[in-house]
């Protein structure tokens, strides 16, 4: 969605004046919109190629959905529940603390814990966020290594 409205807000550039009202696709020298246009701004924005690793891993079908959640932010923690009306508790089942995304893969004890056995086998500095790990950490690596540590991560999320 985020995609969607940085690309919006390159497009509609909002100029007030006395002259006639023109739309002009800002994503091409001509003004004229053009599906190549719109893809090489998808693919420059980086999500069409992070993604592209995780659906080329060799891991289950069900897990790389999970892992797109996960990146999107939509995997259904308890907070994401309780915006859909679900009236159970928002605690973690770990700890005390409210259940979100970054709690629940990041910052919870028993979290900490898995990265912490991760980071004393392979020498890696543990993610602090899903941002990170997609952004940043993950994608520091050659490509056959990328592979390989998103599919081993893949299985410890």
């Amino acid at each position: 969605m985020v995609l969607w409205y940085n690309l919006v807000a390159r497009i509609a550039q909002v100029r007030l004046n006395d002259r006639e009202d023109v739309f002009k696709w800002g994503l091409h020298q001509s003004g004229i919109f053009s599906v190549h246009s719109m893809y090489s701004a998808l693919i420059c924005n980086g999500h069409v190629r992070q993604n592209r690793t995780l659906w080329k891993t060799r891991i289950p079908l069900k897990i790389k959905i999970f892992m797109w959640y996960l990146h999107r932010g939509v995997v259904l923690t308890k907070d994401n529940l309780a915006k859909r009306n679900w009236h159970g508790s928002k605690k973690c089942v770990f700890c005390s603390h409210d259940e979100t995304i970054q709690h629940l893969f990041f910052d919870c004890h028993f979290a900490k814990f898995l990265w912490r056995v991760v980071q004393y086998t392979f020498g890696l500095v543990p993610p602090t966020s899903v941002a990170q790990f997609y952004n940043d950490w993950l994608f520091c690596f050659d490509c056959k290594s990328k592979t390989q540590l998103l599919c081993g991560v893949s299985a410890l999320c």
